[in-house]
């Protein structure tokens, strides 16, 4: 396994290399942003186990929204919430959304052009399609009368 990467051993390694160091703040101007499903209402959608249930309820889904998005406010890097309405289901090639796409918890293979892949990623592409739709929406223009 590799070394890991810090702050400090970042900042010694572009010194070596002669390299001005950034600072973490214009990180942000990467072009980039993060987006997530929303997290409200993640106890009344998901199903589990009994013994799962405990678990579940103990987690702050809305503390940790609000500590991604006070984060990327931060770095000034967007942040996004987006409907995570059949992202699973919903084939990121053809569009094509059907219950069926998923045949188990953890594979995605699309009914109409065979697009076959882990679930989750291909949610979080769906997810990730959603948030550059919305985008341009949020960053539109006001129109003028």
């Amino acid at each position: 396994m590799p070394p890991r990467l810090t702050i400090g051993s970042a900042r010694r390694l572009c010194l070596t290399l002669g390299v001005p160091p950034t600072p973490f703040r214009q990180w942000g101007s990467t072009g980039r942003g993060i987006a997530v499903e929303e997290l409200g209402g993640i106890r009344e959608r998901v199903r589990l186990r009994r013994d799962q249930r405990g678990i579940l309820s103990s987690w702050p889904f809305h503390q940790l929204g609000e500590h991604f998005a006070y984060k990327a406010r931060r770095a000034g890097v967007p942040f996004l919430e987006v409907d995570a309405a059949y992202t699973s289901q919903r084939c990121p090639r053809c569009g094509h959304t059907e219950r069926a796409n998923r045949p188990g918890r953890d594979h995605f293979c699309c009914r109409r052009c065979g697009l076959a892949g882990p679930a989750d990623v291909v949610a979080g592409i769906n997810v990730r399609d959603r948030a550059r739709s919305a985008w341009v929406f949020v960053t539109a223009p006001a129109p003028s009368p």
